[in-house]
């Protein structure tokens, strides 16, 4: 018997959009023990793939390593070294060395993940990827210009409005190190539009919110930037639930607050 992948992922974009972080994990883990029952390893790469990446989103970095552990065999068993599948993989787990902040070894990771991708076709979607990825982690090892270089390269080739959006948010970030903080806050309101046109109360919607409220900081606006860090972390709250990503959130909101009274 086989596990029905496409009901999984309608039932997921349901739980991320209307249940809050607890539910989302649960349900996930529910899954995931399912595929590994059914003994479905083309599901158990799909599922166990959400789970990790939404641990890893979580912070808790090391169960997320776990299961990528468990997933790399898989994927190197069934479909190779040089293939997308695991391509995709090394993008995943790129992103836990970052949370981890482990940015040489993702940086490594993404280098031969772009590698990979240059000996195979069809690959732009993958490569835009690789390009956010690794600009996160030179932005991280304040690396700038090869950052924004990177961001660059994905939005000339992403097609998809919400991958967009995610670009978008990495690259006022950027920016907002460079202070160059107008052309942040025009990058990032663009995401914002986009999550709240499109009703899509995502993670990365509270990042969006986040950065906002970074940057008006920074210009010492700090009324409208403890309103972003509230909506940040109440889509957070909703989405993610409690961990490492909300206690930063919650010091930045008692920060802005506190200079908002001194101010």
């Amino acid at each position: 018997m086989k596990y029905d992948l496409s009901n999984f992922y309608k039932d997921l974009k349901l739980k991320f959009n209307k249940s809050n972080g607890k539910e989302v994990i649960l349900f996930l883990m529910e899954e995931f023990s399912k595929t590994i029952s059914l003994k479905d390893e083309r599901a158990i790469i799909a599922v166990g793939n959400e789970l990790a990446s939404f641990l890893r989103v979580k912070g808790q970095t090391d169960l997320a390593y776990k299961i990528y552990k468990v997933i790399k065999k898989l994927v190197l068993d069934n479909c190779g070294f040089i293939s997308k599948d695991y391509a995709s993989l090394l993008i995943n787990i790129s992103n836990c060395h970052i949370v981890s902040k482990n940015y040489d070894l993702a940086i490594d990771t993404l280098n031969e993940t772009e590698t990979i991708l240059s000996q195979l076709s069809d690959t732009k979607h993958l490569m835009a990827s690789v390009y956010n990825n690794r600009s996160q982690a030179f932005r991280a090892k304040n690396m700038l210009d090869l950052a924004q270089e990177d961001i660059e390269k994905a939005l000339k080739i992403i097609k998809n409005e919400e991958k967009i959006a995610v670009s978008k948010i990495n690259l006022a970030e950027i920016l907002i190190l460079k202070k160059k903080y107008a052309k942040a806050l025009v990058n990032v309101n663009e995401a914002i539009i986009y999550y709240e046109k499109n009703k899509l109360r995502l993670p990365h919607l509270a990042n969006a919110y986040a950065t906002a409220a970074n940057i008006y900081y920074n210009n010492k606006e700090y009324y409208t930037s403890v309103y972003y860090y509230e909506k940040a972390i109440k889509v957070f709250d909703e989405t993610v639930g409690e961990g490492p990503v909300k206690e930063i959130l919650i010091k930045n909101l008692n920060q802005a607050k506190k200079q908002r009274e001194i101010s």
